[in-house]
């Protein structure tokens, strides 16, 4: 009996060190900075990867509650789905063919997973290709989300003062994901994104 528990406990302490690699990825995500408010819009302190990812999440979670999604998975999708850029940073558009982009993607995911427990292994690796593929109405969720919550942000900057023509394509990234999409809760969201008049 003793044997069979300090085999238990070498095992649990096992699972929980190979989430420190894990744990590592995800705080480094904090240092990456959103390449296209540096290099287009020229903000001096834009937000993180991580703070886009955050908002991302938040935002899917309460669309999907609402929408009577599996607001779980969305959320662990959210989660995931810039999380390989803690490891090959934030590409900005044409910067590298997309092929080179999701090849890059698979392999930092890879790397990323690898040293936690198989069975977590398995379900978010299911979940990161269900991401990339966008088949489905809870990857096209985050999709649309991922878009708009860039194009909130990118409002939130105008009204601080930085000049709209460098904010254009920002503004206009989530057109392409809810034209047409007539649900009210977008265009709820959507209405945010109008110029405010102090």
């Amino acid at each position: 009996m003793r044997c069979n528990t300090v085999v238990t406990k070498k095992m649990e302490k096992r699972k929980v060190t190979g989430l420190n690699p894990f744990s590592q990825h995800v705080i480094q995500l904090k240092s990456v900075k959103r390449a296209g408010w540096i290099s287009t819009s020229r903000i001096s302190s834009p937000e993180s990867v991580a703070d886009h990812s955050y908002s991302t999440c938040a935002i899917s979670m309460a669309i999907s509650d609402m929408l009577g999604l599996d607001t779980e998975r969305v959320m662990k999708m959210s989660i995931l789905h810039d999380l390989p850029e803690s490891i090959i940073g934030d590409y900005l558009p044409g910067q590298v063919t997309r092929k080179q982009k999701r090849s890059e993607e698979n392999k930092a995911i890879d790397i990323i997973l690898n040293s936690i427990p198989c069975f977590l292994r398995s379900e978010y690796k299911g979940i990161w290709k269900e991401y990339v593929l966008n088949k489905t109405e809870i990857a096209r969720l985050v999709h649309t989300v991922d878009k708009m919550e860039m194009a909130l942000q990118a409002r939130k900057y105008a009204n601080e003062g930085c000049p709209p023509n460098r904010l254009v394509r920002f503004l206009n990234s989530h057109k392409k994901y809810t034209n047409d999409d007539k649900h009210e809760i977008f265009s709820q969201i959507l209405n945010a994104l109008k110029p405010s008049h102090k």
